[in-house]
């Protein structure tokens, strides 16, 4: 018998077989009908099990059955069973086995009752019975059903899960527990139901989130509520929207179509009544109807407002107190609204508002007893000695004065304010004037004149005290310098002139460099030239320009203020 791969040979490309070569390479193959001598073949049967009558004898079965025994009915299984055997009752031909306590269904199959699906471990579609309960009874897709008069639902529901008896929640991903809880009608969807007799008839609703004893049953058609409290939401006229209701009792009777609400609180019943986009605050009404207007606190989503019905009240210390911050009044409608008013004193010292003009006398109250006149005001002491300030016909404010010791003496004007603003309609008004100079008496809380500011506002060349120290109590000096010949390098040197110059406190300076066609003051001009002021010299630079003659600059001031070593 030649190999395989010398049959092959026979076969290549460009050869042509003879007879004999095709017939040894038949007669190398089993044909289908040849019997295979079982010499030939390469097993074991040693290992093969027997029949004896049709049957594998008990001894070739596996080790853990050790036979098949058949007994006419169950009741005629023996007492004890043998563990590794098979029982068969003739009247049921189902197959039992015996855990060693008791006989189990291993009918391959079959479903049986709650007690064979728990024994053998597996699962079950159709509707078990446990003690007049009924759980499953759904071939629909994945649904949980528990209670009586719920089977119903194999074709009307899908992922719902219905706990209760007559728990009826057709349509689609719904939630109901409770007796007779989402007793609904086909098209529902989403509604989340908790409570015996809730949401009873819910046809057509929809996304509802309902919790408590017999709350929310005439739901249908309602889309999208939040109802929780027993009897919460109950015997309305339906097609109710995104409503929010929190009570015992809340939100009964609510008239068809109403929507977007808020309503807290129990023992409210609106009579039918629908309302939209409100808020309603209000704990039993007494057995009164419920309306917004009676509630403590009501309110509009759409107009926004907020009603209080009541007294309002803030505990003291629960709020901050008020300071300079602070610069908004509330005030209130005679019909009860709030808005905001701008805050002023009781007398604004920066005048009055459009249309608020201060009216009557303005009384001062002195340190004893109060008095006024018509055109201004005044304290009278004891024995009838004025003091304060008269507003004469002309507008002229008139110290008033009192008798003290034989001498006069004038009353001083005192002001408790942040600030006092001093204003004229005459455009040639120019302040506040003394008939005399001053300066030469004035002490450290003194106002100045202009001519004392201008006197100490003043540049000289000659070196003088400003009146002033600096942090660390070394007294000011201020001095001011003209140079008109500028070094090429720019380096402007004033040792000589401020020889002991400790540290310099302010500078100002001013440079008049016509070969650019500048003249300014500071330290730098639109970013091409800058000044720099140290301790001994001033440092000019022309930006882009290294090589620049700075003796092209006309003249370069410099004021300083300073302490001295």
């Amino acid at each position: 018998m030649k190999t395989k791969q010398e049959l092959k040979q026979y076969f290549e490309n460009g050869d042509i077989p003879v007879q004999e070569e095709f017939w040894e390479w038949q007669n190398s193959y089993w044909h289908k009908d040849e019997k295979i001598p079982s010499e030939k073949l390469e097993y074991d049967f040693s290992k093969k099990a027997d029949l004896v009558s049709g049957k594998v004898p008990a001894s070739q079965l596996p080790s853990y059955v050790d036979d098949v025994l058949e007994f006419p009915s169950l009741s005629n299984l023996p007492q004890q069973g043998e563990s590794g055997k098979i029982y068969i009752t003739a009247d049921t031909n189902k197959l039992y086995r015996w855990t060693g306590t008791r006989y189990i269904d291993i009918t391959q199959g079959d479903v049986g009752s709650l007690q064979t699906v728990t024994d053998r471990g597996n699962e079950t579609t159709k509707n078990i019975k446990v003690q007049g309960i009924s759980y499953g009874g759904s071939s629909q897709l994945d649904n949980i059903i528990i209670g009586e008069e719920t089977d119903d639902l194999s074709s009307q529901a899908n992922y719902t899960i219905s706990i209760g008896n007559k728990s009826k929640t057709l349509g689609n991903d719904n939630v109901a527990i409770g007796h007779r809880s989402g007793n609904t009608d086909f098209s529902t969807l989403g509604n989340t139901i908790i409570g015996n007799f809730s949401m009873e008839d819910g046809f057509g609703s929809n996304e509802n989130t309902v919790v408590g004893y017999s709350s929310f049953n005439n739901g249908k058609g309602s889309q999208g509520n939040t109802i929780l409290g027993a009897y919460a939401g109950n015997s309305g006229g339906g097609d109710n929207s995104q409503n929010i209701i929190l009570g015992y009792r809340g939100g009964t009777a609510l008239g068809t179509g109403s929507a977007n609400n808020v309503i807290i609180g129990g023992d409210s019943n609106f009579n039918n009544f629908p309302i939209k986009n409100k808020l309603y605050i209000q704990n039993f009404n007494g057995g009164r109807s419920a309306s917004i207007s009676n509630a403590l606190i009501s309110g509009d989503f759409i107009d926004k407002y907020v009603n209080i019905n009541g007294k309002f009240s803030v505990t003291p210390g629960k709020i901050p107190s008020a300071d300079s911050s602070y610069t908004k009044n509330i005030v209130a409608n005679p019909d009860g609204t709030f808005g905001w008013e701008d805050k002023t004193d009781s007398i604004p010292l920066s005048g009055t508002v459009d249309g608020r003009p201060l009216t009557g006398s303005i009384q001062y109250k002195g340190s004893d007893t109060t008095g006024y006149n018509s055109f201004g005001f005044y304290s009278k002491l004891p024995n009838n000695e004025k003091s304060g300030f008269d507003i004469q016909d002309d507008g002229t404010l008139t110290p008033l004065m009192y008798w003290m010791g034989g001498d006069n003496v004038v009353s001083t004007l005192s002001v408790y304010h942040s600030d006092v603003t001093i204003g004229s309609s005459n455009p040639a008004f120019s302040g506040l004037r003394g008939t005399s100079y001053y300066g030469d008496y004035y002490v450290d809380e003194s106002y100045i004149q202009k001519q004392y500011a201008d006197k100490q506002h003043s540049y000289t060349t000659k070196e003088e005290k400003t009146g002033g120290t600096w942090i660390n109590g070394k007294p000011v000096y201020k001095k001011t310098v003209v140079f008109t010949q500028i070094p090429r390098t720019g380096l402007v040197e004033f040792k000589t002139e401020f020889p002991d110059l400790d540290t310099i406190i302010s500078n100002e300076m001013f440079t008049e460099w016509y070969a650019i066609d500048a003249a300014f003051a500071g330290n730098q001009w639109r970013t091409k030239a800058y000044i720099t002021i140290e301790r001994k010299l001033a440092i000019i630079e022309l930006m882009g320009d290294p090589d620049y003659d700075y003796s092209a600059i006309n003249s370069f001031t410099l004021t300083l203020e300073y302490t001295k070593k």
